[in-house]
This record gives structure tokens, sequence and C-alpha cells, in this order.
């Protein structure tokens, strides 16, 4: 026998046990261990302790069973808050039976749970040192049926009066970790890739088949139509928030009204937006071109094949708006997969499509002309194809019919029969349930006994299961509420406001960037010449594939930050907003990491662009700026998604206002110089002014998100401290 103070806490298990070690029950405030004993009392048991107080009936029951337990050692751990708060708990819990509903069971399952499991654990260990007598004259509980073998059943206390009353339910304000961003924004690249793939692959293709005047061509071309539709990103923007805080108004309405009517807004909205961008592009197509290229020194080859893959791609651009606001939506909705699909599809009609028409020698549907048609019909192919994703609702699965009989003879077959392997696994699994179960233990072992009640009581009633989690799809959304021609009706004017907001603060950063890249190809096709036109382009096409790393950062915080920004201010909800700063500049230092290690590899994939050595070693001279561009680009981007996702749009719009007049400047300067015949002006000057840029940018939305998580802190203190008065 092990001596008094080991056998007490080593073997009965009590004194040391903790609630959080029992699966399934929640942690009582402090973490504080709980002590907890279970005494079941008959009625032969009760003549022999009448007169007791409680504390001494439960205290002796235990001792009792407990042999070789030393009563000082007993005593001290007996004497603690919590023992005797328990004792206090299994002396109602025995003396005030009072039949018990299964509503009652669930209810206090926590306190049922931490008696049973702890009584279960010391009833085990002292099982194994009772001597067979003793072991034996403890009477078997009897648990088939409570109603037939007690008068009634067991009353629960209630949780306060065993730890007192509850403390206040503070307001839950879950933010993303580090995992859940980059899992979101590793599926959002995705999406995101899909324009700038389209483009790369028009670059490659034509590049290969069709020429470097052809290729060059694309340069201003693809600036013109690229940059022109990001002036119509406050769509995107407001697509995207609208529908993310729609979703969260909709939680549990069945239809989901608010969410559906957003959605149709933004397709409705696109449309015409699209169309009055594409309008304006085809008309004055030759004037956009003239002020970019910046002089008439240009091929005129050069030149034409940019006109016509403008006018071409200006067909495309209603299509290239829907596109843009359906995935929007469906990243508001936090449906990753829906847009991915579609916008891959697309992706294989451009690419044949390019094979296809730029190897042809017709000049308005070879070379480059022929890379925009291909855009042009894999644009509203997506179209077509989101529309029926989100009109469709999926097929519900068939229920899978099992033949019992046949299953039952390979489970009770002969040995050498059909379902051997069946057999032996289903064997192992009885065996193994057996030796969990409380009936392979002895049967009048006192482990056994408990085990029993346990396994009754833990049972749940009918109809109480697991919520599983809703599962985020936009397909079916719109079904029996949309089709293809309500694409053409106008939205309403109501809903159409709710877009104001967005359209100046973020036409405004848009122009602000668009700027830059524009005053960038302005100066490379007016000062710099053919060979560095097509190796801008190549770069550009490969920028364009690494940007979407990052971009994907803004969009995840424009679609998970809304709902926890537009709580109540609360010190919580401030808590919140920092540590979800803090874990999207954690991913994008990640992602920067990432993208970094792709640049690396532009040396080798230029090959696979220009069949030109000179326009290959213009663009391996640009890849170590673009190392230190893309270094702080993740971070940079998650910090104007921040910015975004809390509506500081005052901001944004003031910051790229600056940079339209700041930038450009700059690189007017090295035009200038090249245009005096400055020997050492190359595409390097150029897109080393980019780099300050970039670094200028990122200082300057680091600073305001710090400011704007002290402002956050300042109203949650000040909201707090006003609900306590």
């Amino acid at each position: 026998m092990a001596t008094s103070d080991e056998s007490f806490e080593d073997g009965a298990g009590i004194a040391n046990y903790s609630i959080d070690d029992v699966d399934g029950i929640s942690t009582i405030p402090g973490d504080a261990a709980v002590d907890t004993s279970l005494v079941v009392e008959d009625e032969t048991a009760s003549t022999a302790v009448d007169g007791l107080e409680a504390d001494d009936i439960a205290k002796e029951m235990v001792l009792d069973a407990i042999s070789g337990t030393s009563p000082d050692a007993f005593d001290k751990a007996f004497a603690t808050k919590e023992v005797e708060t328990v004792s206090v708990l299994t002396a109602e819990f025995l003396e005030s039976p009072v039949p018990l509903t299964d509503d009652d069971i669930v209810a206090n399952a926590v306190t049922i749970e931490a008696i049973l499991a702890v009584s279960q654990q010391a009833a085990e260990t002292a099982d194994a040192t009772l001597p067979a007598q003793v072991s034996e004259s403890i009477p078997l509980i009897p648990v088939a049926n409570f109603n037939d073998t007690m008068d009634g059943k067991p009353e629960i206390l209630p949780a306060t009066k065993v730890v007192g009353p509850p403390a206040a339910v503070a307001e839950n304000f879950d933010y993303p970790s580090v995992k859940r961003i980059m899992i979101f924004a590793a599926s959002a690249t995705g999406v995101f890739l899909c324009s700038p793939l389209l483009s790369l692959i028009d670059t490659s293709a034509v590049g290969l088949l069709s020429g470097t005047a052809q290729q060059a061509a694309l340069n201003p071309a693809v600036a013109v139509t690229d940059y022109a539709a990001l002036l119509i990103a406050f769509l995107y923007t407001g697509a995207t928030n609208l529908v993310a805080a729609a979703q969260e108004k909709d939680r549990g309405v069945e239809g989901k009204p608010v969410t559906t009517s957003s959605f149709t807004t933004a397709l409705q909205l696109s449309t015409y937006v699209g169309v009055a961008l594409g309008s304006i592009l085809f008309v004055f197509a030759r004037q956009l071109l003239g002020t970019l290229i910046g002089n008439d020194g240009i091929s005129p080859e050069v030149f034409n094949a940019a006109l016509k893959y403008v006018r071409i791609r200006a067909l495309g651009m209603p299509g290239a708006a829907i596109i843009g606001s359906a995935q929007a939506g469906c990243l508001g909705m936090q449906d990753i997969k829906s847009p991915l699909y579609v916008l891959a599809a697309a992706a294989l009609i451009n690419l044949f499509g390019d094979m296809f028409f730029v190897g042809l020698d017709h000049p308005l549907i070879g070379g480059a002309a022929g890379a925009a048609w291909a855009t042009v019909f894999s644009q509203y192919a997506a179209v077509a194809f989101f529309v029926r994703w989100l009109c469709t609702k999926p097929k519900a699965k068939e229920p899978t019919v099992l033949n019992l009989t046949n299953n039952i003879l390979e489970l009770t077959g002969e040995e050498n029969s059909k379902g051997a392997g069946r057999r032996h696994r289903f064997n192992d699994a009885i065996k193994s349930f057996a030796k969990s179960t409380p009936a392979y233990l002895p049967a009048k072992s006192l482990a056994n006994k408990v085990a029993s009640v346990t396994q009754k009581l833990r049972k749940k009633p009918d109809g109480v299961q697991p919520k599983k989690k809703e599962k985020v799809t936009s397909r079916g959304l719109l079904a029996g509420k949309f089709s293809g021609r309500d694409l053409l009706k106008f939205p309403t004017k109501e809903r159409a406001q709710e877009y104001a907001p967005y359209l100046i603060p973020v036409t405004t950063t848009q122009v602000g960037r668009v700027s830059s890249y524009i005053a960038m190809s302005h100066v490379v096709s007016s000062t710099l010449g053919t060979a560095s036109m097509a190796a801008q382009q190549v770069i550009v096409s490969l920028f364009y594939c690494l940007t979407p790393i990052a971009d994907s950062l803004s969009l995840t915080a424009q679609s998970v930050v809304p709902s926890l920004a537009e709580k109540k201010p609360s010190i919580g909800r401030a808590n919140a907003l920092r540590s979800t700063m803090k874990n999207f500049f954690k991913a994008g230092s990640i992602f920067g990491a990432a993208m970094v290690s792709a640049v690396l590899c532009i040396p080798f994939l230029s090959r696979f662009f220009t069949t030109d050595p000179g326009v290959r070693a213009l663009v391996n001279s640009v890849a170590p700026l673009l190392i230190g561009f893309f270094s702080v680009h993740g971070v940079f981007m998650a910090s104007e998604g921040l910015l975004l996702a809390q509506k500081d749009l005052n901001f944004i719009g003031k910051t790229y206002g600056a940079f339209f007049f700041a930038v450009p400047y700059f690189m007017l300067r090295v035009k200038k110089a090249g245009l005096s015949g400055a020997a050492d002006i190359n595409l390097s000057s150029v897109w080393s002014v980019f780099v300050v840029y970039q670094f200028v940018r990122f200082a300057a939305f680091m600073v305001r998100n710090l400011q704007v998580q002290r402002r956050n802190d300042r109203d949650g203190a000040k909201a707090d401290s006003t609900m306590l008065f």
C-alpha cells in the first residue's frame, strides 16, 4: 500500500484533478482546479451512516472506498474551498431527488460530467486496491432505466451555487488569424491572376508568333485598355464591401434577400458603366494612343497595330466590367472557388483563341489584333458562365442505396467467402469497441458502476445535434430572381446611389495609381525606342502577374474586416482590429518574400517571351529594381486594404491625388534627360523612379494605419468608460 499522501494524490486522483482535463467541459474562470467526487448511497448504506452531516457522509464513503489513505491527507485536501463546495453539491445531489428531464441533463451537462469523470477516475484506482470482500460488498447501481430503479432523479445544482454568479458575457470579436488570411488571399490570388494571365498569354503569343514590332504595339495599347479599366474599379470595391455587409445582415435569413439585391445591382450597374467606358475608348483610341506615345517618331506599323488592339478591346469592356463586379461580389460573400472556376475556363478560351488568331496574316484578325479578339471572346464567355453559375442551383445529391442483405452476408459469411477483408476489419472494430465499454470491466467493479452512470447521462436527447458550419457559395444565389436579360435593366436609383461614396475616393485612388503607370509607359514609348517598348511589355506582363499576390491581401481585408470595423466602439473591438492589423502585416511579409523569390526567376523566364537577345538583356536589367519594389508590396497592399475596409477613403483619395502629380513630374524629368541625349537614360532609370514611389507610399500608409488604430483605441476606451457610468 502506498504512503498516505501518495495514495491520495496519485491513487485516487482527486486532489489534483482539473476540470480542464475533462473532454468537452468548459473551463471555469481562472482555470482553477476543481476537486469533485460522486458518492452514491443506497438504503443499506444510509443506515450505517445515519446522523452524520452531509460533508461527513461524502468524506466517510470516499475514505472507505480508498482504503489506506491517510485521514490527515484527506482532511487537508477536503478542507479546501473547492472540495467543500463539491461536498455540498454531492449531498444535495443525493438528498433531494427530483426527476430530471432531457433538457435538465443537457443544461447541467458540465456539472454532471465533472462529477462523473472524477468519480470514475477515483473509482478505477480505488477498485484496483480494494480487497475482494470490500469490492463485492458495494452495491451495484442498475442504470437500465432511472425511472424504474430510483424514486426520483437527483437534482443538479445550478452553476451559480457551485462557482458563483456568471461574469457578464463580453461581445465576441472574431478577428482573422495569419493562417486564415493567407488561405483566403492565396485562393483570391487565382481570381486576380486571370486578367494578367490573359495579357501575359497575349504578350508571349504575339512575341513568339508575330515578331518584335507587334509585341511593341502591345505596350501602349495594353496601357490604354487596362489602365482605363482601372477607372471603374469603384464598382468592384463597392461590390465587395456592399455584398460583404449584406451577407452579414442576411445571416440566418432564408433566401438572402439583401445579398441578392446587392449582387443584382452590381451586375446591372456594371453593364452600363462598361458600355460607357468602351464607347469612349473606341471613339478616342487614336487620341489616347497619341497622347500616351507623345511624338510622331513611332513606327506606323506599331501605331496601327496598337490602334486596332485598343478598338477591339473596347468592344469587350461591358463584359470586363460585369466579370469584375461578379468576382468582387463573390469575394464579398467570401466565396473564392466560384470565380476561380469561371475565370479559369475563360483563360483556357483565351489561350486557344491566341493559338488560332495570332499567327494569321490577316491585318484585322492576326498579330496584336488576333490577341485582342481572343481576349474579347473569353470575356463574354466568362459573363455567360457567371450568369449560369449564379442562376442555377446545384442538383441535390441522390441518397446512396445500400444492399444491406449482401453486406450482412459478407460480415457473417464463411472464412473463405466474399468480403474477407471487410469481415476482418469489422471483427477488429467490435473487439476494440468492447474494450472501451463498461461491460468489458468486471461486473461488480466500482469503475464499472460509475462508468455505467456516466454512459447513461452523457447521451444527448433526441433532436440535439451539433451545428454544422454553413458552406458559403454564390452558386444558385440568383436562381429564379435573375437572368441574362436582366443585365440590360437599369438598377433602382436607391441601390445605385450606394456606390456614390466609393466613386470619387476610389476613382481618385486609381487615377493616382494609373498616372504612374501611364507616365512610365509614355516615357518608354516616346524616348527609349522599339526594343525598350518590347522589353517594357514583357516586364509589365510579368509585373502584373506578381502584383495580384499582394492585391489579394487588400481584397481579403475588404472582405473580412468590415464586419469587425462596423461594430460599436469598444476596447474589445480596438484590440481585435489591432490584432487584425498585425496579422495582415505578417501575411504581407510572407507574400512579399514569395514575390521576391519569383522575381529571381525572371532572367530564366525572359527567353519564353521573345527571341530577341537585346530585348532579353533589357528585361533582365530591371530585375534587381523589381526585387526592391516587391519586398514591401505585400505589407503595403495589406495596409491599403485595411484602410479601405475601415472606410478611410478621404486619406486614400488625397494621397493618390498627390501622387497623380508627383510621379509623372519625376517621370517627365527622365524623359527630358533622355531626349537631351543623356547616355545613362534607359529602362532602369524609369523603374528607379517607380521604386522610390513605392517606398514613399508604403511609409505613408503604414503611418496612417497606426493613426487609425490609435483612434480606435481612444474611441473604445471612451465608449467603455461611458458604459460604466
